[in-house]
């Protein structure tokens, strides 16, 4: 079994090690490419493992592959290589497109266009270090906001109050941008907890290992986010969604953070950027990674609300779900097994094509064994669902099954 607390430890244990590895060859290359600027940098303590040094080393490894690539580069403003091809695009994608794009519209080539623009980035990254590391709000007008560390604004950033949540010993950094939002948020986010761990408890255990920090997104657009480079923190909507959607947004999340420790180790698909898989859950065409993501992390979802109803009868003083709430734990629980079932197909069809490698088959296997079980459950479900939303979400299906 590859998902209890023993193999938690033991993958965070492994990345923690890695990382020291990664850290010692990421200093020895920036001591042989650029001196100056790892001296620049020495007396920030990196040397730990944590959430954020691994997103703070990640950072450096940028800088790191862009001053390599220098050496690939024409000096020519009138040619363009392959190599000037790739740099543009990393750029052009970057927050640093505009300062590199008004560096070739003054005339000049991709290679000094790329000094200029890596200047501004050593910026940035003295700006960052010194921020999170030692709390220095000192501010330089190159630095990029970090919303996904705490911070807002627009032209100057401005950090959210932060505290410590402590649920049943599990310490979680919460951020807020007021006392009386402090209140609202821990309150919800303190009830939910202790609901899924008396209703879920294998939920509880993944939670309790993988999540750190909970940042508040108010935009109705987003229902929540993470990203790989930062494992443990999670952007979560705390101003647009209901009680169950957070319940759900908590685990899907903590989904993510527990996948990108496997994907910060080692390489678990091919990604291909072609559309040729149809997301369910987004209704619309993805590329194998996007599939992928979602069957593992909407699969938590998925325990989560099946949880709910197998234990529902469990006795607590804590909260009583109300029948909108059962009926709707009752309709995600069914909708996720019907397209959790239907994405599997088609990572079937990856791994035959050599997409899937072993070490991340075995995480959807696992994770298909356990679904498998509940066919039968899921029948006298359906019963509690609305017939013409069950219709029209098996009919889509289909029509994608046939499309696709």
């Amino acid at each position: 079994m590859i998902f209890n607390s023993t193999q938690y430890k033991t993958l965070k244990d492994k990345l923690a090690r890695k990382y020291q590895r990664d850290l010692n060859h990421l200093f020895t290359s920036l001591k042989k490419e650029d001196p100056s600027f790892l001296k620049s940098i020495s007396h920030y303590d990196l040397h730990h493992y944590s959430s954020l040094n691994f997103y703070l080393k990640q950072q450096l490894v940028i800088l790191l592959e862009n001053i390599k690539s220098t050496k690939k580069l024409s000096t020519d403003p009138e040619s363009f290589s392959a190599e000037d091809d790739n740099v543009f695009e990393r750029w052009n994608d970057s927050e640093f497109s505009g300062e590199f794009l008004q560096a070739l519209n003054k005339g000049n080539s991709i290679k000094d266009a790329h000094l200029l623009t890596i200047e501004v980035l050593k910026n940035h990254l003295l700006v960052l270090l010194e921020r999170f590391i030692h709390s220095n709000d000192e501010f330089h007008p190159h630095y990029r906001i970090q919303t996904s560390l705490g911070e807002t604004g627009s032209k100057k950033p401005k950090r959210l109050l932060r505290s410590i949540l402590n649920v049943d010993e599990k310490l979680i950094e919460l951020y807020a941008h007021s006392l009386k939002e402090f209140k609202s948020f821990s309150s919800r986010i303190e009830l939910a907890l202790k609901l899924i761990k008396i209703y879920s408890p294998s939920s509880w255990d993944r939670f309790y290992s993988f999540t750190e920090v909970i940042i508040p997104i108010n935009n109705e657009e987003f229902v929540s986010y993470s990203h790989q480079e930062l494992p443990g923190y999670s952007m979560i909507n705390l101003y647009h969604r209901d009680f169950i959607d957070l319940l759900d947004d908590l685990l899907h999340e903590n989904g993510h953070h527990h996948l990108n420790y496997y994907l910060n180790l080692s390489k678990l698909i091919e990604e291909p950027k072609d559309l040729d898989y149809f997301s369910p859950w987004r209704n619309s065409p993805r590329p194998l990674r996007g599939i992928y993501h979602a069957y593992f992390t909407f699969f938590w979802a998925y325990k989560l609300f099946r949880d709910l109803i197998v234990n529902k009868d469990v006795k607590q003083d804590l909260y009583a779900f109300s029948k909108a709430e059962w009926k709707k734990i009752y309709s995600r629980a069914v909708e996720e097994f019907h397209m959790l079932n239907f994405s599997f197909e088609d990572l079937k069809k990856a791994k035959k094509k050599g997409l899937i490698h072993p070490e991340g088959w075995v995480l959807i296997e696992e994770q298909q064994k356990l679904l498998k079980k509940d066919k039968k459950l899921i029948l006298e479900w359906e019963a509690k669902c609305s017939k013409r939303e069950l219709s029209k979400l098996k009919k889509a299906l289909e029509k994608a099954r046939y499309e696709f």
